[in-house]
């Protein structure tokens, strides 16, 4: 399977808002859990079913319901049916092919990102796609797999850290995104840190080093790919006439908005920086190459005239006048490194080597 693309041949020819999952089912059943919360208090629980969960959520309260696993389309019928979310909204969260988008209409506002995971000790990345719909007092995040991203957000409900458990769920909303944003500076400096201890060894250019920074390349590609659409999701929210976020939240999305562009200036920096340093190693092995070059071609230069002295006299005529000379074999021998010798010398001085 390809790694920037997902296979859509599930969908083709469907109609549009067809409820139809696309991607890899990570767990046999859907992880669903359920925050509700105020001021004053907090549930939390994990369900079974998601008709329990549906009942349980308190419209006069914030809540937030996590479902862990996408493949389930009752699931997401279900949770379309209680709360009037369009089959397009929903259509785009099980796609999970889709690159970030946001997604707007009467009753909702959906927006799917994706979530970055590195591996350091593969050197791989990879990532998963969560989806948020934001419906008056209630968030619901869908992820492709369970995941520990949130888990700070979860702690700081727990807990009434800083100003969640006061705010809205647009507020909620933001702590969400912002979490995920975060994890791409964290991978970022992570993999940029590896770029640039690169440098010290492009004096010395090997095949090892070649291939790992094409693979640094492939990487930070996949990770551009993934998260620059982020960037017009943020744009298109703040653009938005949207009843679900209010004067406040907007303030802290524009900042976030300015997150995600530090992020994406970031991993271009890096981009470039990988796309120098392969033209450097290229260049160095050309610099080598001809170094080599240069090394043989002033042999041959040098041997080009002791050739010719030694083809004049190794031919086979009868009389050659310097054969019968007693010392013309070591006269021979006294030009051919005296010529040898000039060469070198001129090309000392002109620096060729």
């Amino acid at each position: 399977m390809a790694r920037f693309l997902k296979s859509r041949k599930k969908v083709k020819g469907a109609a549009p808002g067809s409820l139809i999952f696309v991607g890899k089912q990570n767990i046999e059943v859907p992880r669903i859990r359920l925050f509700i919360y105020d001021r004053q208090s907090i549930f939390e629980k994990e369900f079974q079913s998601i008709d329990q969960a549906l009942k349980a959520i308190d419209a006069q309260k914030i809540s937030w319901l996590n479902i862990d696993g996408l493949h389930d389309i009752d699931v997401m019928r279900k949770i379309g049916e209680q709360f009037d979310i369009s089959p397009l909204a929903l259509d785009n969260v099980l796609n999970t092919g889709q690159r970030s988008r946001y997604f707007e209409d009467k009753n909702s506002s959906t927006i799917l990102t994706k979530a970055v995971y590195y591996d350091p000790a593969n050197n791989h990345l990879s990532s998963e796609q969560i989806s948020f719909v934001l419906i008056n007092q209630l968030v619901i995040s869908f992820q492709e797999k369970p995941g520990d991203h949130f888990e700070p957000i979860r702690d700081r409900i727990r807990n009434n850290i800083g100003r969640i458990r006061s705010s809205q769920a647009d507020y909620l909303l933001y702590t969400l995104v912002d979490s995920l944003v975060d994890n791409y500076l964290i991978n970022i400096e992570e993999i940029g840190s590896r770029v640039e201890e690169l440098e010290p060894r492009l004096s010395d250019p090997d095949k090892a080093l070649s291939n790992m920074l094409f693979h640094y390349k492939t990487e930070i590609t996949f990770f551009r790919k993934t998260i620059r659409p982020l960037k017009e999701v943020m744009t298109r929210l703040l653009r938005s006439q949207t009843n679900f976020l209010s004067t406040e939240s907007r303030a802290y999305f524009l900042e976030l908005s300015d997150l995600v562009d530090h992020s994406i200036e970031a991993i271009d920096t890096y981009f470039s920086m990988v796309s120098d340093q392969i033209n450097l190693y290229n260049t160095n092995i050309s610099n080598r190459a001809n170094d080599v070059m240069k090394v043989l071609t002033i042999f041959a230069s040098i041997f080009i005239p002791l050739t010719f002295i030694a083809g004049i006299y190794g031919t086979n005529f009868e009389y050659l006048p310097e054969l019968h000379f007693r010392y013309s074999y070591f006269v021979m021998w006294g030009v051919m490194l005296s010529v040898a010798i000039g060469m070198l010398l001129y090309f000392k001085k002109n620096r060729w080597f």
